[in-house]
Order: structure tokens, then sequence, then C-alpha cells
């Protein structure tokens, strides 16, 4: 039979284990990206017309928060048009678009996103996203893109994880003619994150249980 001693530091260990478990889990935070379309809890962003402009503007959900576009990419203006698949381009004279950074306004976060980008060379697409909980700050990796194709990316932020933005750049000899068919969701989406009474209340939970086990052990 094992000895008090043994039992004891065993169940210390499984608290200390519980408490550091579930501050772990409150901190880690993911960003999935998959190749494909899943419009799951997410909204057409409706795109304004624009020609030659820094920022190409359009609104998203129930309550029209506001999304931007904008591009370092040639001059860095770009156009807009809201027909059709709601392309967003270079600007007039620019034959490719290389780069392109969207996102909520008035620090709004979204926790989906779809988007179509349409190459007119075959190359790889680098996506970077910004957000709140995300390990070091980003998450950045290159996916494969087809000249003339549909090349949908779903970008999905989960365990508390939440998008500020997500920039698409070129690389590999890939050229953008546009970034289409964009879908936002999760928009004003509100972390929830346990309290630290919480995680202490678990903890003198368990001390509570090794204690209670030690008067039972004694009898």
């Amino acid at each position: 039979m094992p000895s008090y001693g043994s039992i004891k530091k065993l169940l210390l260990a499984l608290t200390i284990f519980g408490i550091v478990g579930l501050a772990g889990g409150v901190a880690k935070a993911d960003i999935v990206v998959v190749t494909g379309v899943n419009n799951q809890g997410t909204d057409n962003v409706l795109l304004n017309p624009a020609t030659d402009v820094t920022t190409v503007t359009g609104v998203v959900g129930q309550n029209n928060l506001v999304v931007n576009f904008q591009s370092s990419s040639g001059s860095g203006l770009l156009n807009a048009n809201p027909s059709g698949q709601a392309t967003v381009s270079g600007g007039t004279g620019n034959t490719a678009l290389t780069q392109l950074t969207f996102g909520l306004a008035n620090n709004d976060t979204f926790t989906r996103a779809v988007f179509n980008i349409n190459a007119s060379t075959s190359g790889s697409v680098l996506i970077h996203v910004e957000g709140i909980n995300i390990t070091g700050g980003f998450f950045e990796d290159d996916f494969t893109v087809d000249a003339n194709g549909q090349n949908f990316f779903t970008v999905t932020a989960i365990n508390g994880q939440l998008i500020q933005s997500i920039s698409l750049t070129a690389i590999n000899g890939a050229v953008f003619q546009d970034v289409r068919q964009v879908r936002l969701g999760g928009g004003e989406v509100v972390e929830s994150v346990p309290e630290p009474t919480s995680m202490l209340l678990l903890g003198t939970g368990l001390v509570g249980i090794a204690a209670g086990f030690r008067r039972r052990f004694r009898k």
C-alpha cells in the first residue's frame, strides 16, 4: 500500500498541474488556415466603389462594421468594384497587386475570414495574421496559388484568439489580379477569460480533497 507521504506528494502535484494546466488553456490560441470555403458565421463584405484610393472601404454584418483594405504594392492605390464578385484590385495603371491588408476599423475584431485570390501567375501567397492572444504576436505561413484559378482560403481563429488584420503578399513569382468575395465573421467578439479567482478556487478545491483524503487516511 502506498505510504501517506507518497500519496500527499501525488495530490500536491495534481493540484499544481490543475492550476498550471488551466492557465495554459487560457493563453493557448491558434490560427487555422485551410484552402476552400467555410462560410459558417460569416457575411459578405459589401464594398464601396472606388478608383485610385489609398484605402478601400466596405461594411459587413448587421451592424455594418467598417472594413478597410490597404496596399503597399505598386503605387499603393486601389480600385474597388462592388458588383458581381466584389473585387479589390490595384489602382489604374497597375497590372499587379502584390500585397493587400484588410481588417475591421475601430479596433473591432473577427474570428473568421474567407477570400478568393485571383492570380494572373502561379506562385505562393504569404498569409500574415495580426491579432489578440497570438503567440509571438502574429501568425505567418505561405500557401500555393494557381494562375487563372479559384484560390479560396478560410482563416479561422480558435481557442479565444481574435483577428485584427490579415495581410496577403504575393511571393515565389505569383501576381494577384485582384482579391474578391471577401467574407468576415465574429465581429466585435468579446473575449471570455476565466477570472483568477476561478483558478484559485480550483486549486483550493484540490487542496481540500487532499486534506479530506489525509483525514480518512489517518482513521
